[in-house]
C-alpha cells in the first residue's frame, strides 16, 4: 500500500513539474519581441526566393488582406513581381486577440492567390500550399517562397 501512495505522489509531482515547464515556455513565447523588418530582411536575404522580392507599401498590404488598423501594430511586406507568388509578410497585432481574424485574413488572401495562379501560372500554387504561417507572441509570419525549408531555418535562427 505505501508503495502504491508514493508512485500516486511521485506521478502527481511528475504531472505538476510537466504543466509548470509548459507554463513557463509558453509565457516566454507570449513576451516574444521580433524586429519585423530585420527579420523580412534576413529572409528576402537567402536563397529561398527565386523571384527578387521588393519591399511594399504597408497601406497597399493592408488593403490586399483586408487589415484593419485596429487589428495592426506593424506591419512589414515583400513581394516578387507579378510572375511569381513569392513574398513575405510580417506583421504585429495589437492584441492577441486578433490573431485568429487575422490568419483568417490571410487564408482569404492565399486561397484568392491560389485560385489566380492556377490558370496564370500554375506551376506557383505549389509555392503557395507550402506557405508557412507562423504565429510568435504577437507576430504573425507569413511566406510563400520556392524553398519553405530554408525560411523556417531563418526564422529559428532569428528568433531564438
Amino acid at each position: 500500500m505505501n508503495k502504491k501512495k508514493i508512485v500516486i505522489v511521485l506521478a502527481v509531482i511528475l504531472i505538476i513539474i510537466v504543466v509548470a515547464v509548459i507554463l513557463f515556455l509558453q509565457r516566454n513565447k507570449e513576451n516574444i519581441q521580433i524586429n519585423i523588418e530585420g527579420l523580412a530582411e534576413e529572409i528576402s536575404k537567402s536563397n529561398a526566393f527565386e523571384d527578387q522580392l521588393e519591399k511594399i507599401d504597408s497601406e497597399m498590404t493592408m488593403q490586399d488582406y483586408n487589415f484593419s488598423t485596429d487589428e495592426i501594430a506593424q506591419l512589414v511586406s515583400y513581394q516578387g513581381s507579378g510572375a511569381s507568388s513569392e513574398e513575405i509578410v510580417i506583421l504585429q497585432v495589437k492584441d492577441k486577440n486578433y490573431i485568429n481574424s487575422v490568419k483568417e485574413k490571410i487564408n482569404t488572401r492565399l486561397s484568392e492567390r491560389r485560385e489566380a495562379f492556377e490558370s496564370y501560372l500554375p506551376e506557383e500554387v505549389g509555392k503557395i500550399d507550402n506557405s508557412i504561417l507562423r504565429v510568435e507572441g504577437n507576430y504573425i509570419i507569413l511566406c510563400v517562397a520556392n524553398d519553405a525549408n530554408t525560411v523556417n531555418n531563418v526564422i529559428n535562427e532569428y528568433i531564438k
